[in-house]
C-alpha cells in the first residue's frame, strides 16, 4: 500500500540503510520532500494498515533525525507530522522517536568508519543488523529482545573494535525525548584484579581498606543502555562467574551489600584474543562465552583491505593538519598511501601503525615500517643451555620465557599476557613459581 514515493521513502529510511546504494537513497530524499507525510499516514490509518503507518513514520524519523541528529525537538514533529495523527497510534511520539534518534545516532557512528571497500561496507551492515534487526519496526517491536542479544566484536589490535563498540551503544533507544541511553565502558585489561569487581559491580562505602564513599559501578551506571566491556579476554575467571551471574539475572551485588540491585542493559564486549581457544584451555568460561557471544563482529585487519589504506589515511592527515598548512608535507603522505610500500605492507599494527607511519611522514621522516630493516640474529647464548640442548622441562621452559617476554614487554604484565594468550593471574602465577 503507498504510492511509489512512499514506498522509496520507507524502502531507504526504514530499512538497513547501507543496504541501499546511492540512486534509491537519493530519490527517496527527494521523495521526502515532496509527499505529504500527514496525508500519507492518514491515509494508512483510514485503511486499516498500521504496520504501514508505523514503518512510514519510523522512515520519516531516520531521514529527519539524520539531519538534526542532535535535535530531537525538530524530528517527528509539526507540521510533518501533526501531534493529532500519535492519537491514532499504539505508541506516544517518544516511543518512535528514541528509536530514529538511536538510529541517526548510530548511522553517524557508522559512516566514521573510513573505507569503500567491500570488506567495510558488509561490516557496516552487519553492525546495524546488530542494532535493529532488519528494519526500524524490529527495534520498536522487539527492544527487549534486541537489547537481551549481547554482541561480542573480534578483532586484531588496532582494527577498530572501540569505534563499532560504541556505534553500538550509540544504536541503544533512550529517553523518550531522544536523548542518549545511558553507557559506560571498562577496559578490563586496564584495572588491576583487586578492582576489577568494584569497578564493575560497584561497592558500599566500608566494604573494603580504602572504600570511604559507596560507588554505584559502571554496570548501574550503564542500566538503561548498554555497557562496553574492553579487553574481556583479560577478565579474571574468578570475576566471570560474578558476571555470568549478573547477565543472566539482571541483578547486580554490589561488594560488601546485603543485597542486590535491579538492572538491565545490553553487554557489548571485545578482544583482539581468541576467546573459543581460551575456552578450550579452560582460561575463559564457556558459559559466559556462549552468553556474551550471541552476536559476533570479526573486524576484518588492515592487510585485507588495502584498498581502504588511502581514505584511512586521507581522514588522519586531513583531521591531524587541521588549520596547519606545511607545503609538501601533506602532499608526500598522501602520494606514499597509493605506494606499492604502503599497499603491499602487511600492517601487523593495523591502523594504529599506519598513524604512526603518517605522523612520520608529515614530520618530514621516514614512514620507519616494521621489519623493512634486517631481522637482528637470534644470539644462541640468549638462550639457557638446558633449553637449547633440550634437556629442559617444559616448566622451565615455560618460566624462562614467560620472563622473557614480560622483559620485552617493559616489565608490563598486561601486556605481556596479552602476548602469551593467557590471563594475568595464569602469568602471576607462572612468575611466582
Amino acid at each position: 500500500m503507498g504510492t511509489h514515493a512512499e514506498r522509496a521513502i520507507t524502502g531507504a529510511f526504514a530499512g538497513n540503510p547501507f543496504h541501499v546504494a546511492d540512486g534509491p537513497l537519493h530519490a527517496a530524499e527527494a521523495a521526502l520532500a515532496e509527499v505529504d507525510i500527514a496525508a500519507a499516514l492518514t491515509r494508512r490509518l483510514d485503511a486499516g494498515d498500521l504496520m504501514g503507518a508505523k514503518a512510514l513514520l519510523l522512515a520519516v524519523g531516520h531521514a529527519e533525525a539524520l539531519a538534526a541528529v542532535d535535535e530531537p525537538s525538530r524530528v517527528l514533529a509539526p507540521p510533518r507530522v501533526p501531534a493529532a495523527l500519535f492519537a491514532r497510534l499504539p505508541r506516544p511520539r517518544g516511543a518512535y522517536l528514541r528509536v530514529v534518534m538511536a538510529a541517526a545516532r548510530c548511522h553517524r557512528a557508522l559512516q566514521a568508519l573510513a573505507g569503500t571497500s567491500a570488506r567495510v561496507r558488509a561490516l557496516r551492515r552487519h553492525v546495524w543488523s546488530a542494532c535493529f534487526g532488519d528494519s526500524l519496526l524490529h527495534a520498536l517491536e522487539l527492544e527487549p529482545l534486541i537489547r537481551d542479544h549481547d554482541v561480542v566484536v573480534l578483532g586484531e589490535t588496532g582494527t577498530g573494535k572501540e569505534l563499532v563498540a560504541h556505534a553500538i551503544l550509540a544504536a541503544v533507544p533512550g529517553a523518550h525525548d531522544g536523548r542518549p541511553a545511558p553507557s559506560a565502558t571498562i577496559n578490563a585489561a586496564a584495572i588491576p584484579e583487586t578492582l576489577i569487581e568494584s569497578e564493575l559491580f560497584g561497592h558500599v562505602r566500608g566494604a573494603f581498606t580504602g572504600a570511604a564513599e559507596a560507588r554505584a559501578g559502571r554496570i548501574r551506571h550503564a542500566s538503561g543502555g548498554a555497557l562496553f566491556l574492553d579487553e574481556v579476554g583479560d577478565l579474571p575467571v574468578h570475576t566471570q562467574v560474578k558476571l555470568l551471574r549478573v547477565i543472566e539475572t539482571n541483578e547486580v551485588h554490589p561488594v560488601g551489600a546485603d543485597g542486590p540491585e535491579a538492572v538491565d542493559l545490553r553487554y557489548v564486549t571485545a578482544t583482539h584474543k581468541d576467546l573459543v581457544a581460551m575456552v578450550d584451555r579452560g582460561v575463559f568460561r564457556q558459559d559466559l562465552y556462549e552468553r556474551l557471544a550471541g552476536h559476533v563482529i570479526r573486524l576484518p585487519p588492515l592487510r585485507e583491505r588495502p584498498e581502504d589504506i588511502p581514505a584511512i589515511g586521507r581522514r588522519f592527515v586531513e583531521t591531524h593538519l587541521g588549520q596547519a598548512r606545511i607545503p609538501g608535507q601533506a602532499h608526500r603522505a598522501l602520494r606514499w598511501l597509493e605506494s606499492p610500500e604502503a599497499q603491499g605492507y602487511p600492517w601487523p599494527g593495523n591502523v594504529r601503525e599506519l598513524q604512526n607511519a603518517l605522523r612520520n611522514l608529515l614530520l618530514g621522516l621516514e614512514p620507519g615500517l616494521r621489519g623493512r630493516g634486517p631481522e637482528p640474529e637470534a644470539r644462541a647464548g640468549d638462550v639457557p643451555s638446558a633449553i637449547a640442548a633440550g634437556g629442559a622441562t617444559m616448566r622451565a621452559v615455560q618460566d624462562w620465557y614467560a620472563r622473557r617476554v614480560l622483559a620485552a614487554e617493559g616489565d608490563n604484565q598486561a601486556a605481556a599476557a596479552r602476548t602469551l594468550g593467557v590471563d594475568r593471574s595464569t602469568l602471576k602465577r607462572w612468575l611466582s613459581r
